[in-house]
Order: structure tokens, then sequence, then C-alpha cells
């Protein structure tokens, strides 16, 4: 499995080149290294000038991370957190 760092330069990468909003599933990973994962993505995508406006999270997801809609990450260009049922353990970042 990859670290945290090659996670989020791999996922940086391709919110970098793709058009559409780029989804990750954390299935296999604790809410502490969900949360570590999307910060660090939102940190790496900040330092190479990858302007993200939303992280979109599911409901439950979100809730056991604690974060709910419209909130500004603490991290990187701080994207804003919208809430879409039906995502499960996906996470998507969409680009301004």
């Amino acid at each position: 499995m990859a670290d945290i760092d090659q996670l989020a330069i791999a996922t940086s990468l391709l919110i970098e080149t793709s058009p559409a909003p780029v989804p990750i599933t954390l299935l296999n990973h604790s809410i502490d290294e969900a949360a570590a994962i999307i910060g660090a993505v939102v940190e790496k995508c900040d330092r190479d000038g990858i302007k993200l406006e939303q992280v979109c999270l599911d409901p439950e997801l979100g809730s056991e991370l604690g974060l709910v809609e419209g909130v500004a990450l603490p991290h990187g260009g701080r994207p804003t957190v919208r809430i879409d049922a039906g995502l499960g353990r996906q996470v998507l970042f969409k680009r301004r």
C-alpha cells in the first residue's frame, strides 16, 4: 500500500490533469488516516499551485471527520467541504 505522501503526490497529479473532479476511495483507512490523506492532498495541491474549490464527502464520512457543509478546511488554499449523499468512502476533489 502506498504511504500518505505517495497518495498525495499521485492524487495531486490526477487533479492537475483531469478536467473532472478526482475521486479517491478510502476503504481500508481509519478515520485518522483518511483525515491525514485528505489534508496531505490539499496541502500538496496548494504547494503545486493547484487551486481546489471543494472537497466532497458523504454525510457519514463528513460526520466521522467532524466536517460539515461549507466549512473551509484548515489546509492549503482552504477549499470548502461539500456534503454529497451516496459517496460512501469516496472523496472528490474539485478544482476551481
